[in-house]
């Protein structure tokens, strides 16, 4: 495989939900905007080359090139099939206004085509928390018209620069597929359970990992009109399944405001969802006093028992009686309110990180100081009192209020905006796993930590590399005939499957791998030897321990040091049966990844 340093991540997440939700209606794509519809309309608009027109909403610019801005490519389609209702305005006020369930990328993306996305606006969030919006057209890839420099943009929206942080299922009468066959942009997917099917066959068609429909030569199959299914539901019945699925979370407010939109004076709520309906009573029966967004400050009066509603997975009876900072009264279920103050003074501040800018969040009412050179803050140290734009820094903050001092927050914040909390810029290795997490070859273990010191073992390397390659591990999904895999993550036997197939890692014996073993210093060489097609230089002076090396593993080792990739340990001794940490890991790769000696695909 060729290893691309700017790439596409196939993103193939296919579902099979025991959840039993039945179709509401039946829909015509001719009468009633899909999401189909809404996702063919992006595909087309990026193929015809529409043009980037600040306020533009889908209007004719030249001969018969249309042109809109982001917010005015959504409009467009909604103006174009006649049913525009209420989808107007920009990013933040379509997402408000019109979409009924919202969740971070950072969870995943359903198979689900013509969801819409959204990317924070961290310059100007005053006039809206969104500043950017497009089309999900599937298979991990956004449309969106983007700015006068790009225009129409179709890239992925996982593994790319782009800064998409969350998706949204987009209401405004749309419907969307349930279950059969479909078309789109003039070929066929096929829908189980709400969410399109990839990587099986169907009614004797193969679909791939985008999931189009496939002939026996692998040619999108020709549309056949007699199975394609009437079923569609509504928005509002997606988004409960998804809600079986999802947190919900949004976590845009958070990321410019440095954890919650500042509530307003004297209020100690914040409305969580979307459309929220302010009632006269504790029930849905009841008169709507008015409609809150997300993000809407709020006063908590008392709590009340109300009419039992269900959503986010759990159903509740809690009702609070609250008033906004309008001065309207009236009542809000509990599922879509919070309470600021629930938030403890004495945990120590949170401290965050996306696209440069930095957040530190504490309790309401709390003053937060912070230092970013490693020493403990105090409260003659810097106030914090918006994102700070910082990166490859130790960030240390406490927040002091009410008589509390809470404990030290420590987070190290990569220059791409990964957070770690296990070490600080002051360790030797700060600068390799800054590099080999920017480079996209190692991640952390999802809970903020990235176990820098621990060693690594045999499929964590594997891993690394594959990572290093840019693998397309989706076509590695025939396995091996390791034998010892199991208790391993699904991308991670992909990768094993892929070295063991391009002969990069040749097994333990027996018909093992010993994926969990930590790999050895001569075990890394040779893999790495194998991987780049390092051969050894016949005048390389050697190690004062060469007589410990394993005779299969010489020739990797020196051509490995040849092309200083690795170095020894001191005393011109290799420590070929040592074992490497994952910081050591780091170095062995970047040197790799950016070495201009060594023959790798670029």
């Amino acid at each position: 495989m060729k290893r691309l340093r700017a790439f596409c991540l196939l993103l193939a997440l296919a579902v099979v939900c025991t959840v039993g939700l039945l179709p509401e209606v039946n829909a015509s794509a001719a009468e009633t905007p899909t999401s189909l519809g809404f996702a063919a309309h992006g595909i087309k608009a990026h193929r015809d080359g529409w043009l980037y027109v600040y306020g533009g909403k889908g209007e004719v610019i030249s001969g018969k090139v249309r042109g809109s801005d982001c917010a005015g490519l959504l409009y467009a389609y909604f103006s174009d099939v006649g049913a525009l209702g209420n989808c107007r305005g920009g990013a933040t006020t379509q997402v408000e206004d019109n979409c009924v369930f919202s969740n971070d990328i950072s969870e995943g993306i359903p198979n689900i085509h013509g969801l819409a996305l959204t990317m924070p606006d961290y310059h100007d969030p005053g006039s809206g928390i969104y500043g950017h919006i497009g089309i999900y057209i599937g298979n991990n890839e956004a449309a969106d018209n983007s700015d006068t420099n790009y225009n129409m943009r179709r890239e992925p929206v996982i593994g790319s620069d782009r800064n998409w942080n969350a998706w949204h299922v987009f209401d405004n009468g749309m419907k969307y597929p349930v279950d059969g066959w479909y078309q789109l942009d003039g070929k066929m997917v096929h829908y189980t359970r709400y969410e399109y099917d990839v990587n099986t066959t169907i009614d004797g068609y193969r679909l791939g990992s985008d999931g189009y429909a496939c002939d026996e030569t692998g040619k999108p199959a020709p549309v056949n009109t007699a199975i394609l299914s009437t079923q569609y539901a509504s928005a509002t019945q997606v988004a409960s399944y998804l809600r079986t699925k999802y947190s919900g979370r949004d976590s845009t407010y958070e990321l410019i405001y440095g954890g919650t939109p500042d509530p307003a004076p004297g209020y100690n709520g914040r409305v969580t969802g979307s459309e929220v309906r302010l009632r006269q009573a504790a029930n849905t029966s009841s008169g709507i006093v008015t409609v809150l967004s997300r993000g809407s400050s709020v006063n908590i009066l008392e709590e009340v028992t109300g009419e039992t509603i269900s959503g986010n997975g759990t159903s509740t009876n809690k009702w609070y009686s609250v008033v906004t900072a309008n001065g309207q009264s009236g009542y809000i279920c509990s599922l879509y309110v919070e309470r600021l103050s629930d938030v403890s003074p004495t945990a120590a501040p949170v401290i965050k990180a996306a696209n440069g800018y930095v957040t530190i969040t504490a309790a309401p009412g709390m003053d937060i100081y912070y230092t970013t050179d490693c020493s403990t803050p105090t409260e003659l140290s810097t106030p914090y009192t918006a994102p700070v734009y910082l990166t490859g820094y130790t960030f240390k903050a406490i927040a002091v209020g009410n008589g509390v001092k809470t404990p030290v927050a420590t987070a190290t914040v990569l220059s791409n905006s990964s957070v770690f909390t296990d070490f600080t810029t002051k360790s030797w290795y700060f600068p390799v796993v800054d590099q080999a997490v920017s480079d996209q070859i190692f991640r952390g273990a999802g809970d903020g930590t990235f176990h820098p010191t621990e060693k690594i073992t045999r499929a964590q390397f594997v891993m690394a590399l594959a990572n290093l390659d840019r693998a397309d591990l989706s076509l590695y999904e025939g396995g091996t005939s390791f034998s010892d895999l199991a208790g391993l993550d699904a991308r991670t036997k992909l990768a094993v499957s892929w070295a063991s197939e391009h002969g990069y890692v040749t097994g333990a014996g027996n018909g093992t791998f010993r994926p969990l073993d930590p790999i050895s210093r001569e075990q890394m060489c040779t893999i790495l030897a194998r991987y780049a097609g390092l051969e050894r230089d016949d005048s390389s002076p050697r190690f004062a321990d060469d007589g410990q090396i394993s005779a299969w593993a010489r020739d990797a080792v020196y051509a490995c040091r040849d092309k200083e990739l690795i170095s020894g340990i001191g005393n011109n001794r290799f420590d070929p049966r040592g074992t490497a940490s994952r910081a050591e890991a780091c170095v062995v790769t970047t040197n790799l990844y950016h070495s201009k000696d060594v023959p790798v695909s670029q």
